[in-house]
């Protein structure tokens, strides 16, 4: 598996907790599925239904062709993260996998994995941590025919965390209390929310947090305030990442196209607007910062 930020190549030693970051990805050599493939999977799985294995009656569906076994594409991904060597001495466990299927996977097409990393966070024995990534495959033209997230435990290289740790963990508690000081310097901010009690949550489809705001200051930084938030910002962790790492601050484009959305008090969010900005480009300056070699 190549990789397009890490400036690692393919083949050398196993990447460690602390060598992961918010944004990183990589991009896997070039790969197709034959129909022996299929056949192979479908002999493990017991999945020999004849559209996978049968041209004459694949011929006969929809497709036209011989299609993969659904989870074919996601076994073959972990195939290709061991062939890369990433985490050949310093996996300890795969911990999930959500997996959606788009489009079918077809033989003799070029096809390709997508990773991005979208957490990166220690866990309390220190001398390990868990590393959450969004994937997609694509074939050739760039079409999306599955995608997913997975989280994987892997070694740390020692138990002093790196310094890139606190702003790989977006949503975190540790993270709102650094984007909170710098909230705190901000006299924009101070002044957008002069008039505001309440408290405003961030959140992806793992944990929230809140802040909670008083005339200009932000009180708490906590998981769950007594009367709740006032409003709540959603964005999964692949679109928090894309958000903090980009190139630019584009928050109400990807708001605009249904990466973010809001629940609760949608009346308060609409004049809270300067305010989210301003939280957005303190966390991706934060980010920025936190990444700096």
């Amino acid at each position: 598996m190549t990789t397009s930020t890490s400036g690692r190549p393919p083949g050398t030693a196993s990447l460690h907790l602390e060598d992961f970051h918010l944004g990183m990805s990589f991009r896997s050599d070039a790969w197709t599925a034959g129909a022996d493939d299929l056949r192979a999977f479908g002999e493990v799985s017991g999945d020999m239904h004849p559209m996978h294995h049968d041209p004459e009656y694949a011929a006969s569906t929809e497709y036209g062709t011989l299609v993969a076994q659904g989870p074919y594409g996601l076994a073959r991904y972990f195939g290709t993260l061991h062939d890369s060597g990433m985490f050949a001495d310093t996996i300890i466990g795969l911990l999930d996998t959500k997996w959606r299927y788009s489009l079918a996977v077809v033989p003799d097409v070029k096809m390709h994995y997508s990773t991005t990393v979208t957490s990166v966070r220690r866990t309390s024995a220190g001398d390990r941590g868990v590393i959450n990534r969004h994937i997609e495959l694509l074939d050739e033209n760039n079409r999306v025919l599955q995608w997913g997230t997975s989280a994987a435990l892997v070694r740390a290289r020692s138990t002093e965390p790196a310094s890139s740790e606190l702003v790989s963990h977006p949503i975190g508690i540790d993270w709102g209390r650094e984007l909170a000081e710098g909230l705190a310097s901000d006299d924009r901010f101070a002044s957008s929310t002069a008039l505001f009690d309440g408290s405003i949550g961030l959140a992806n489809e793992n944990t929230e947090l809140q802040l909670r705001i008083y005339r200009g200051r932000i009180l708490e930084v906590t998981r769950r305030t007594p009367t709740g938030p006032t409003f709540t910002l959603h964005g999964s962790e692949y679109a928090w990442s894309n958000l903090l790492t980009g190139a630019r601050n584009d928050f109400v484009v990807r708001t605009h196209r249904g990466e973010f959305s809001t629940s609760g008090n949608g009346f308060a969010y609409l004049q809270m607007t300067k305010t989210m900005q301003l939280i957005v480009e303190a966390a991706r300056e934060m980010t920025s910062k936190g990444l700096r070699p």
